[in-house]
C-alpha cells in the first residue's frame, strides 16, 4: 500500500492514533514526516529518536527551518521548497540538521507534495535519511585526493601514473624536466617510447610478474630516452594498485635520478681499466727490463772481462807470435760485443713508439711486397706459399712493424724448414672481437712445445743444436707484438712444423 494514501486515509481519523502507519515508520530507516505546506511538522515518525535525537512529540508543530543550518536554508527555500509549491514532482536535497546533541547532521530527503482525496489540501511529504558518514567518508576521500594530487605534484623525485597497459595517465614536473619535455607532452605515451631498448625486455618481465600477482612491487635500474635523443640513468621503484577484486588498474612509478652517478661509475670503471692496461704494460716493461739485465750481465760482461784480460796481456807479453794471437781473440771479442750491442739497440728501437703510426693496412699486399723481397730465397727454396687472402683483409698496426714480423716470420721458416721435404707456407686472416688475427704455418721442423714451450720466446733460446741461430727472431717477434699492445701464440709439435698467431687491437675503424 503507498504511504502517501495511508497519511491521507487517516488524516481524518487522527495520524497519531493509526496503528497501520505507526507499524510501517517505525520499522523504516528513514524519518517520515508530514508537513503543512510552510513546513510545519504534522507528523513525525517514532524513529527520530535514533536519526535526529528528538522524540516525534518535541517537533509537531515546529518548523523544520529552525533546525536547519544557517547556511542551507536559503538552498532548501529555493531549490526545494518553492520548486514543490510550484509544481515540481520530486526533489531530493542533501543539507544539514540540527541534532539534539548540539551537532549537525548530514540528511539526504526525498520531497513531494501530496494532496489528500477528500477535501483536497495540500501537504509536504519527506522521507530522510543519515549520511553524515558517507559525507565524511567523500571529504575524507577528497582530502586524501588532494593532498596526494598536491605530493605527486610538488615531489622532488619524478612520479609516473600509468595504466594496466602500459600508458601514462598522468606525471610529475620533476620527471618531466628529467627528460625534457613538458608534462602535457608526456600524457597518453607508452612507457616503452621512453624507454632504453636494453632495459625494456626486463622492465615488461617485472611488470607481467606484477599483472599475475608474484610481486607486488619492483625496483631497477633502467635508461630513459631524452627528448633530446640520449639516454639517461634512474632507479625506478614501481607500485601496482589494484582494485576491490585484486586486479591492478594502475602502476605508480618513482623515478630516482642517478645519471650523474652512473656518468662517475663509468668513469671510474674506465679509469680502473686504464690503470690495470697501465700496470699490465708496466709489468712487461719490467719484465723487459729483467731480460736487459740479463743481456748485460751474460753478455756484456764475459767480453768485457776479456777484453780487459787481453790488453793486460798485451802489455807484460814481448812475443810478436802472443801479441798476434791476443790481437785475433781481440777482434773476436770486439765483434762479439758489438753483436749483444746490436740486439740491444734492435730492442730499444722496438720499445720506441714515438715513430709508430698505426694504420688499416692491406694485408695481402703486404705479403706480395715482403715475398718480392726475398724472392731469391724462396725461389732456392722452392717454397710453395698459399694465401687465403683478399683485398677486405686488413690490419691495423704500422706498416714497417707488420713488413719486420713478416720478414721474421718467412725467415724464421725457411731457417728451419725439413729438408726432406718441400717448404709449404699458408697464410690468413680473420677478425675475432675486437681483434684481428693473423695464421701463419709452414710444414718445417717444428718445436717440442712440451720441453721448450715456457722458454720459446725468450731471449737467447734455440731449440735446434743441428741449425744455426741466435735465438732473437721469437724474442723480438713477441716483444714488438705486446708494444703495440697485441700478443702472439704458437702451436707446434716436431716435424710438423709450427703455426704463428699474431692477435692485432683494433684501436681504428675499419675502411
Amino acid at each position: 500500500m503507498d504511504i502517501q494514501f495511508i497519511y491521507i486515509k487517516n488524516l481524518s481519523v487522527g495520524l497519531a492514533d493509526s496503528e497501520i502507519l505507526e507499524l510501517l515508520t517505525t520499522i523504516s530507516r528513514e524519518l517520515v514526516c508530514l508537513h503543512e505546506t510552510d513546513g510545519t511538522y504534522l507528523y513525525v515518525s517514532p524513529n527520530a529518536k535514533s536519526i535526529i535525537g528528538y522524540d516525534p512529540i518535541e517537533l509537531l508543530g515546529k518548523n523544520p527551518y529552525d533546525f536547519f543550518h544557517p547556511d542551507d536554508r536559503r538552498l532548501i527555500f529555493e531549490r526545494s521548497h518553492q520548486p514543490l509549491l510550484q509544481g515540481a514532482k520530486n526533489i531530493n536535497p542533501t543539507f544539514r540538521f540540527l541534532h539534539k546533541n548540539g551537532t549537525y547532521i548530514w540528511l539526504q530527503s526525498d520531497n513531494r507534495l501530496i494532496t489528500h482525496p477528500n477535501s483536497g489540501k495540500q501537504y509536504l511529504h519527506t522521507s530522510s535519511r543519515d549520511i553524515s558518514e558517507k559525507i565524511e567518508s567523500d571529504a575524507n576521500l577528497a582530502l586524501s585526493e588532494r593532498k596526494f594530487k598536491t605530493l605527486f605534484k610538488d615531489s622532488p623525485i619524478g612520479l609516473v601514473l600509468s595504466s594496466k597497459q602500459g600508458y601514462i595517465d598522468d606525471v610529475n614536473e620533476s620527471f618531466a624536466k628529467f627528460l625534457g619535455y613538458e608534462t602535457f607532452e608526456l600524457l597518453g605515451k607508452h612507457f616503452s617510447e621512453i624507454s632504453s631498448l636494453g632495459e625494456l625486455e626486463e622492465n615488461l618481465r617485472y611488470r607481467d610478474s606484477v599483472q599475475k600477482g608474484m610481486i607486488d612491487h619492483y625496483s631497477i635500474e633502467k635508461q630513459y630516452l631524452h627528448k633530446q635523443g640520449h639516454l639517461v640513468w634512474a632507479y625506478i621503484t614501481v607500485t601496482v594498485l589494484r582494485n576491490d577484486d585484486g586486479q591492478p588498474i594502475y602502476y605508480l612509478a618513482q623515478i630516482i635520478d642517478i645519471d650523474e652517478r652512473k656518468k662517475t661509475e663509468t668513469l671510474l670503471l674506465e679509469n680502473n681499466e686504464h690503470l690495470k692496461a697501465t700496470k699490465n704494460s708496466l709489468l712487461i716493461q719490467n719484465k723487459q727490463l729483467q731480460s736487459y739485465n740479463q743481456i748485460i750481465s751474460h753478455h756484456l760482461r764475459a767480453p768485457v772481462s776479456n777484453l780487459r784480460s787481453l790488453v793486460d796481456l798485451l802489455k807484460v807479453t814481448d812475443s810478436q807470435e802472443e801479441r798476434q794471437e791476443l790481437q785475433n781473440h781481440l777482434e773476436a771479442v770486439t765483434e762479439s760485443l758489438e753483436t749483444v750491442l746490436s740486439e740491444l739497440i734492435t730492442t730499444l728501437k722496438i720499445q720506441n713508439l714515438e715513430d709508430y703510426h698505426p694504420e688499416w693496412i692491406p694485408i695481402q699486399d703486404l705479403v706480395s711486397k715482403v715475398c718480392k723481397l726475398m724472392e731469391g730465397e724462396l725461389a732456392l727454396r722452392k717454397v710453395q706459399i698459399e694465401s687465403n687472402l683478399t683485398d677486405q683483409d686488413r690490419i691495423f698496426a704500422s706498416k714497417d712493424y707488420l713488413e719486420t714480423l713478416l720478414i721474421q716470420l718467412f725467415s724464421n721458416s725457411i731457417q728451419f724448414a725439413d729438408q726432406k721435404r718441400e717448404l709449404r707456407i699458408n697464410i690468413e686472416s680473420f677478425r675475432v672481437g675486437t681483434e684481428t688475427s693473423l695464421s701463419f704455418s709452414d710444414n718445417g721442423t717444428g718445436i717440442d712445445l712440451s720441453r721448450y714451450g715456457d722458454q720459446i720466446f725468450q731471449m737467447k733460446k734455440t731449440f735446434h743444436r743441428h741449425m744455426s741461430g741466435k735465438g732473437l727472431g721469437l724474442f723480438l717477434m713477441k716483444y714488438m707484438m705486446e708494444s703495440m699492445g697485441g700478443r702472439v701464440d704458437v702451436t707446434s709439435k716436431p716435424d710438423e712444423g709450427a703455426t704463428f698467431l699474431l692477435h692485432f687491437p683494433n684501436g681504428g675503424n675499419k675502411t
